[in-house]
């Protein structure tokens, strides 16, 4: 199954350009799935349709679906949220709120991403397209499993000795109930499950991130940051769409001061995405409501073009060795050096950059080296190893 997944930042058009592709596809013929991960959904909006929350055929081809995180919950951790509630209700007055406040922030993108996986293991499309939450919480969703397996390695077998040792008194003196060792095994089973998502989504010949932008210098700024994580996350950014540029006849008067600053960006942008295909759209004289205006934009954007195809493919490392030294290289494009700390802890390399931080696991041939140095320059991030 192909998969694309559309992120970037709030209102440049992910869903609309996400909707456009997917009908785009499935008028070539191709079962096609689209799907929204954003909790403000607005797919039924823009394909001018009634969702409810469950996979509908909208158009030939093309099924839907606005993912319910409330109702996913109920499927992937039923035990656990039992045990949440009843510490819940031992130190609160019971409500029917409860169920929504057990929804605790990020659970959204692991329930979107449980969802996204039992679709892909049905195999009954050609091509998924996911509309991504904004960027933030895209990034949030496709990391988790990474964060969670850590999570899983570390700290839960500890948690689950202390609870076999100690759980029967804790509950006597606190009365917080003992967690069953189904709720673990719940826990285990989660990660495993999204773990096995995550490796689908680096497979650089099916699964193709692509960023959504607009001419406006922050908005592009954070087309930048996103791409620098999600290379830092070794995904795949195969394409670049430039959206709402305003047309020749729109920049005179008022807007004549954009017709610069717009021509400079997509210059820019054109420059730093280079390996990417960069598709440009210009703001539409009409809202984009409804399958004939998707058709439009489509039409305008793929041409003779599949956008089923992967545009390219770009490898975030390398290891290269230099007079005894192995250097591990990562690309990591629009980094600022004063903004990458990165240390050695056992067998990781542990990498920072501002509010982001990635745990790498060592290959075998510098697991027994330390860190002699490391740079960054022209986009990439040199990390020399020598023996101890």
């Amino acid at each position: 199954m192909r998969i694309l997944i559309y992120t970037g930042k709030g209102g440049v058009g992910k869903t609309s350009i996400a909707a456009a592709t997917a009908l785009f596809l499935a008028n070539l013929g191709k079962k096609v799935i689209l799907i929204s991960t954003d909790q403000a959904h607005s797919l039924g909006d823009v394909l001018d349709k009634k969702l409810n929350g469950k996979i509908s055929q909208v158009f030939q081809n093309l099924d839907v679906v606005e993912i319910d995180t409330i109702e996913e919950s109920q499927k992937v951790w039923r035990n656990l949220q039992d045990y949440l509630k009843q510490i819940i209700s031992a130190k609160a007055n019971n409500g029917i709120e409860i169920d929504e406040a057990l929804l605790f922030p990020g659970l959204e993108e692991i329930f979107s991403l449980l969802k996204i996986l039992d679709i892909y293991e049905a195999n009954r499309y050609d091509v998924m397209v996911v509309d991504c939450a904004p960027t933030g919480q895209s990034l949030s969703m496709l990391t988790y499993s990474e964060k969670l397996n850590i999570l899983a390695d570390t700290i839960l077998p500890m948690v689950q000795s202390i609870n076999s040792i100690f759980g029967s008194f804790i509950s006597k003196k606190t009365s917080v109930p003992k967690p069953r060792d189904i709720v673990f095994e719940e826990f285990k089973n989660l990660v495993k499950r999204l773990t096995k998502l995550y490796d689908i989504f680096h497979k650089r010949d099916s699964t193709s991130i692509r960023i959504v932008t607009t001419p406006e210098q922050i908005v592009l700024e954070e087309a930048c940051r996103n791409y620098t994580w999600l290379q830092l996350y070794n995904f795949n950014v195969d394409a670049v769409y430039m959206n709402k540029l305003y047309p020749k006849e729109a920049m005179e008067g008022y807007f004549e001061g954009w017709k610069n600053i717009q021509k400079d960006n997509i210059h820019l942008a054109e420059e730093s995405f280079f390996e990417q295909k960069f598709f440009k759209l210009e703001l539409q004289s009409e809202e984009i409501h409804g399958k004939d205006s998707l058709e439009k934009i489509a039409e305008i954007l793929y041409k003779n073009i599949n956008p089923a195809e992967i545009f390219c493919q770009t490898e975030s490392f390398q290891i290269e060795e230099v007079n005894g030294t192995r250097i591990l290289i990562i690309n990591l494009p629009f980094a600022k050096e004063e903004n990458i700390s990165v240390i050695k802890e056992k067998y990781d390399i542990i990498i920072s950059l501002l509010n982001e931080t990635r745990r790498f696991h060592l290959p075998d041939k510098l697991k027994t080296r330390k860190i002699s140095e490391y740079s960054y320059k022209n986009g990439e991030l040199k990390i020399s190893m020598d023996y101890e």
